[in-house]
């Protein structure tokens, strides 16, 4: 058998070119090729735009550019199998070869280190994943390509991706080869994959390095089974994992097979436990609070799973992400399996899931969706919220996590990432205690993207933590660093129609105490003790606080976070919320 399986085979692409259930697939490329090809033009990745990063600390110009780039090639390339007999799909696939052979890195410049340095065989994410790209064009397409492209794809990746892993054990600039998160799963998966197509000899003398690192990978996720980053970064890193145990067990004839595993089969159930109500989902860390599952690797995972996986229906799923990952949007075709595709388990089923060593809890009742969380202020990809919730319901988080602020330079600066609303305990559903907000503790956070520092456990965390029969209870009076603050017990009662969160205070201090709930919706008061924030119902008590609305934009898209602020009256140090 074939590493790549089915893409091998010329019978499979004429059965994607004409068969009914993959015509979403089809038309989505098609779609990507006029947006990105049609127009003959192939942007140009400008000097200007790429220091950016380092003048004003802006990603997004650059990035851009990059990855529509990417997204080109797949469109071209995954069509030039689809339809061999149009020309032009293979002409634009070797123009945009040739391109991404020219780049002067295919390291971002969030990665790259010092602008005036010379480096332009850095492996990060992205360069890992262009050389992966690249390997497996080169090995589907074969001759077809130029015999030019050929073989500068052949120079590059040897320049840019095999000679500086070789070199030296671990890469000379490899954090990432111990590193428990997303880099190591996608920058050895990626190097391991493109190593067993191109350069088998290598790659059997380098299967116990591959392996150390995916060991390590997997240690970093809980062994709830939960990915403590968030929903993007499970189908980043566990995706890429899946897609290196799949060659890899191909590739040893079975003497190397992670799906044994029994905690890799408890992460491969985590996204189905995620979704809230309709593609509302839990987007604590750097999360979004809607996401689509990726219809390739969860049909994968539920065939090797058949009993403790669940696909939903194709409309809550996607082939292809503006990062343009040629290997899914690849195996979102060669993973298809017509029999799940058609038979999807319905998302509505009540569902409760709790994991006591991350702490999170996730209900789904059939009225609303509810998660909230303990945890430290030392996680991976972290924000500062201890004790935070999310409330969904028909849809979309009406009480939310707003997840990822954008990404910036001063994003992922200590100094600087908790001024920042998303991450910070301000931008969350939590108290705020004589105007402190919760502090970070650790730099679990910089562990995931600048390895200079060494992870710390948390001391900023939830204490007196348990959940028993529907009732979530902990203490979060050491996420802040408020000495007169002794206790801040946060106790939900999750019931079949609402929720009921009570937040009590030993607190011996002056200052006010401040509960705060966060929408994207503005609230509209409908009496002295009743506020509709999209289509939940939150009803306090109006003798024990007074009410007043803020808000603040976004750094996403700046559109207004509203901050339902209920201030505690002199002598109260209990507050109940019932949200329905």
């Amino acid at each position: 058998m074939h590493l790549l399986g089915k893409a091998m085979d010329a019978a499979f692409w004429q059965g994607v070119r004409e068969k009914d259930i993959y015509r979403t697939y089809r038309e989505e490329l098609l779609k990507l090729y006029t947006e990105h090809c049609e127009n003959d033009e192939i942007y140009d990745l400008k000097y200007s735009e790429y220091k950016l990063y380092w003048q004003t600390g802006n990603r997004s110009v650059y990035e851009r550019k990059f990855f529509d780039r990417r997204l080109a090639l797949s469109a071209s390339a995954l069509l030039s199998l689809i339809y061999p007999d149009e020309e032009k799909y293979i002409v634009k696939t070797n123009d945009l070869l040739f391109c991404l052979c020219n780049e002067y890195s295919w390291c971002l410049p969030a990665h790259q280190g010092a602008l005036n340095t010379v480096d332009s065989t850095r492996i990060d994410l992205f360069a890992a994943e262009s050389g992966f790209m690249l390997s497996e064009i080169y090995t589907m397409l074969g001759e077809r390509l130029e015999p030019l492209i050929r073989n500068r794809i052949l120079l590059e990746l040897d320049r840019r991706i095999f000679a500086p892993f070789l070199e030296k054990e671990p890469y000379r600039d490899a954090f990432w080869e111990g590193a428990p998160h997303n880099w190591a799963a996608v920058c050895m998966g990626s190097v391991a994959c493109s190593m067993m197509l191109l350069r088998p000899d290598d790659a059997k003398a380098n299967v116990d390095r591959f392996e150390r690192t995916m060991t390590t990978y997997l240690g970093g996720l809980s062994d709830d089974g939960i990915c403590s980053e968030g929903v993007g970064y499970w189908h980043y890193g566990f995706g890429f994992f899946t897609v290196y145990a799949d060659m890899i067990r191909t590739f040893t004839d079975g003497a190397v097979d992670w799906f044994k595993n029994e905690k890799v089969k408890l992460v491969s159930a985590f996204m189905q436990k995620m979704y809230l109500s309709g593609m509302a989902t839990v987007s604590y860390a750097d999360g979004s609070r809607s996401n689509r599952y990726l219809l390739g690797l969860l049909h994968y995972l539920k065939k090797e799973y058949p009993e403790d996986i669940l696909v939903y229906s194709p409309e809550y799923s996607y082939n292809y992400d503006h990062c343009a990952r040629f290997c899914f949007a690849l195996r979102c075709a060669t993973w298809l399996d017509e029999d799940i595709y058609e038979h999807p388990a319905p998302i509505d089923t009540p569902m409760t899931y709790y994991a006591p060593i991350l702490q999170w809890l996730i209900v789904k009742h059939p009225t609303y969706g509810f998660s909230a969380k303990g945890g430290s202020n030392a996680e991976l990809h972290n924000h500062n919220d201890v004790g935070s919730f999310i409330f969904a319901k028909e849809g979309v988080q009406c009480l939310c996590d707003i997840g990822s602020g954008a990404y910036t330079r001063q994003y992922f600066d200590g100094k600087l990432r908790y001024t920042i609303l998303e991450c910070s305990s301000r931008g969350h559903s939590l108290p705020l205690i004589a105007d402190s907000e919760q502090v970070v503790s650790g730099q679990g956070h910089l562990q995931a993207l600048q390895m200079s520092e060494q992870y710390v456990g948390g001391a900023a965390h939830a204490r007196d933590v348990s959940y028993e029969d529907g009732v979530f209870s902990m203490d979060i009076a050491l996420a802040y660093r408020v000495p007169e603050l002794e206790r801040l017990q946060r106790t939900f009662v999750c019931e079949e129609d609402c929720v009921t969160l009570t937040d009590s205070f030993a607190y011996s201090g002056d200052g006010a105490i401040i509960d705060r709930l966060i929408s994207l919706f503005e609230p509209k008061q409908l009496d002295d003790r009743t506020l509709l924030v999209g289509t939940a119902i939150v009803t306090f008590d109006p003798d024990a606080c007074d009410y007043a609305l803020h808000s603040e934009p976004l750094t996403t898209t700046g559109e207004p976070c509203y901050m339902m602020d209920f201030t505690l009256k002199a002598e109260v140090k209990e507050i109940t919320f019932v949200i329905k």
